[in-house]
């Protein structure tokens, strides 16, 4: 009876078995046929494959679930649906539900795609991956109840730190904060990987007190004083919540343990906060020795300029547009500058020095730039105007700045 099917397959499908082939062999070169033109794109193609290996088996599920998929790259959705329904009627799995479900949820379909989850989990209670997605849309329809009870599932039936770290997050968003602290401590307790544990920590710094926060990293910097991560958490953290001396003595620190352009740049910032520029432009200036990029440039011209060091901002610009460098974000910091030192007519002429080194479109920018920053820091709108039409010359086809000049005429 089966070699019957199979022989009504292939004929109806256009080929004939040949003595060095067999059965076995002709369908799984159908079944890798259809795959590749599903890896080609050719959806069609790959859909009559799967279509015609059904019609020879009626009772091939797998076949149903290719299809389901096919139809829905083809955005068939309703077609799709129909096909793992009929997988369901001869398989009813927990994983076919499951992958129904996803389907499901990446429509928009959520209800549905809960109530596919549910019969996955009665099919297999002691799946984690289905109770968290089952919890994930929960809470995303706001059943928090039910969701969080679905996030405890998962943490009993395989207490890992990524089940932990959904309860948590779970638990927080909900106003949960003390129960979400204790979440993310069983997580650090389990994990076993350094980048889990730095973002778990960065996490509880965020919810803990600052007092408790900085005992955590402390703790942790004795248990390893040699991992930065650690320190770039504290040191982010403290800035974050207004402790800025403490942040600059935490970057220091993590510049002895990193000394990249990135962490100069970070310590400069802060230290633009405490107004101390000189030792910012020393940071920013070690930050360019490590990467002599656009952008940690344009973050050392900027410290310049509020320093009152215009000149020497001025050559760093002219410096990055000979090294034909990014989007020139180093000239674009001094705009406003230079437009309160040496007025409108003086940051034109600068910039009309700069045009035949800089692309069309990155020169336009800056025009375009030059105008809003002057609108927006109540310069002359008569200006701002002449500025953005001037980079709409070289650039008419940005629709950002036609909208601008059209509110400031309007205006």
């Amino acid at each position: 009876m089966r070699g019957l099917k199979i022989l009504a397959l292939l004929v109806g499908l256009g080929l004939t078995l040949t003595p060095q082939i067999s059965v076995a062999q002709t369908l799984e070169e159908l079944e890798k046929q259809a795959e590749t033109a599903e890896e080609a794109k050719n959806y069609e193609e790959a859909a009559n494959i799967w279509r015609g290996l059904i019609q020879g088996d009626r009772q091939n599920s797998y076949a149903y679930i290719k299809l389901a998929n096919i139809l829905s790259s083809q955005g068939k959705i309703s077609e799709a649906i129909t096909a793992y329904r009929q997988a369901l009627q001869l398989s009813p799995e927990s994983p076919v539900y499951e992958e129904f479900g996803d389907f499901l949820a990446e429509k928009g379909r959520i209800q549905e795609a809960i109530a596919a989850y549910r019969q996955a989990l009665q099919l297999n209670p002691k799946n984690p991956t289905i109770h968290v997605s089952l919890a994930n849309h929960l809470l995303g329809i706001g059943d928090t109840e039910a969701a969080l009870a679905a996030y405890r599932q998962a943490v009993a039936i395989e207490p890992n730190t990524s089940h932990y770290n959904f309860l948590a997050e779970a638990l927080f968003k909900l106003g949960k904060r003390e129960e979400a602290i204790a979440a993310y401590r069983q997580a650090l307790m389990v994990s076993s990987q350094t980048y889990q544990s730095s973002e778990i920590y960065s996490k509880l710094g965020e919810i803990l007190e600052y007092p408790e926060a900085v005992a955590m990293y402390q703790q942790v910097s004795k248990n390893g004083p040699k991992n930065e991560s650690f320190y770039g958490s504290l040191a982010e953290l403290s800035f974050k919540r207004g402790y800025v001396d403490e942040a600059i003595a935490n970057y220091k620190q993590l510049i002895q343990l990193q000394p990249d352009a990135t962490n100069y740049t970070k310590l400069g910032d802060a230290l633009i906060a405490r107004k101390n520029y000189t030792d910012a432009i020393a940071a920013y200036r070690q930050a360019v020795t490590k990467d002599p990029s656009d952008y940690y440039y344009s973050q050392l011209s900027s410290a310049l300029a509020q320093q009152g060091n215009l000149d020497e901002a001025v050559a760093i610009c002219q410096q990055v547009v000979k090294m034909g460098e990014g989007s020139y974000d180093t000239c674009s910091t001094l705009n406003l500058p230079l437009y309160k030192k040496k007025g409108f007519a003086g940051v034109m002429a600068f910039y009309q020095q700069l045009a035949n080194n800089i692309p069309q479109r990155q020169l336009a920018a800056l025009y375009i730039q030059l105008g809003e920053n002057i609108a927006y820091n109540e310069g002359s709108k008569q200006e701002a105007v002449a500025a953005i039409r001037k980079g709409l010359q070289l650039d008419p086809g940005n629709a950002d700045a036609k909208s601008t000049l059209e509110y400031l005429l309007s205006n």
